[in-house]
C-alpha cells in the first residue's frame, strides 16, 4: 500500500510560501504526531515549525480540535486511497480474497503510521457532528469495508447480517493492529497478519 508521505517542517514552509497554509499546517501536524506523539501537538508548536504566527493558524483552524480533525481527515483520505488501490490490485481474487487484501492494507497503515492511526481511531479523535470533512472521509472508509464484506455474502443476505459481519471484520483487524502497536503479546506469541486474516470469514448468523 502507498503510505502517506511524511512532510518536513521545511516542506510545510514551502507549501505555505506557495499559498496553501492550511495544507502546510496539516503536513506539520502529521509530522509532529508521527515523530513526537499526539500529546506534543499544539497550535503554537505547529505555527512555530511552519514559521507563521499563531494568529495565522487561527485563521484556518478555530482551535486544536479543528486542526486534529483536519489531520485525521487527511489520514482517512490516505487510507481510502490505499483501500481503493488494494481492491484494484486484488480484483482478480474472489470476494474473500479482496476482503483480506483490505485487512492487510488496514494493518499495514496502522503499523506504518501509529500516531496518525491512534488519532483516527482512538479516544483523541475529534467528536462526530462537528467536522463534516472528517466524517465524510471516515464514512467512505466504512462504506468501502461494508461493500467488500457484502460481496462475500449471498445476494439474499439481510442488511443486519452484513452490518454485523462488517463490525466483526473491523474488530478483527483493529484489535490485531492495537495488540501489535501496544506490544500486548510477546513477539514469539504474536502471529503474522496473514495468519490472523485467515480467520476473516464472514458468515450468516445461526
Amino acid at each position: 500500500m502507498k503510505a502517506p508521505e511524511k512532510s518536513t517542517s521545511k516542506g510545510a514552509v514551502r507549501a505555505y510560501h506557495h499559498g496553501d497554509l492550511a495544507a502546510a499546517l496539516i503536513d506539520e501536524g502529521v509530522r509532529a504526531i508521527e515523530e513526537s506523539g499526539l500529546e506534543a501537538l499544539s497550535l503554537r508548536a505547529v505555527a512555530r515549525q511552519t514559521e507563521v504566527s499563531a494568529a495565522a493558524v487561527y485563521r484556518h483552524f478555530a482551535d486544536k480540535d479543528a486542526l486534529l480533525a483536519a489531520i485525521a481527515g487527511r489520514g482517512f483520505t490516505e487510507i481510502n486511497r490505499a483501500f481503493e488501490a488494494a481492491l484494484e490490485g486484488a480484483k482478480r481474487r474472489n470476494a474473500l480474497g479482496r476482503l483480506r487484501a483490505l485487512g492487510q492494507t488496514y494493518i499495514a497503515f496502522a503499523l506504518t503510521h501509529p500516531g496518525l492511526y491512534r488519532l483516527m481511531f482512538g479516544a483523541a479523535r475529534p467528536g462526530f457532528g462537528r467536522h463534516d470533512a472528517l466524517e465524510s472521509e471516515a464514512a467512505k472508509a466504512w462504506q468501502i469495508l461494508g461493500e467488500t464484506v457484502a460481496a462475500a455474502f449471498p445476494a439474499q443476505s439481510t442488511a443486519r447480517a452484513i452490518k454485523a459481519a462488517t463490525v466483526a471484520a473491523w474488530s478483527l483487524v483493529h484489535g490485531y493492529a492495537v495488540l501489535r502497536l501496544e506490544g500486548q503479546l510477546p513477539p514469539e506469541d504474536m502471529p503474522d497478519a496473514d495468519s490472523v486474516l485467515a480467520n476473516l470469514v464472514p458468515r450468516e448468523p445461526d
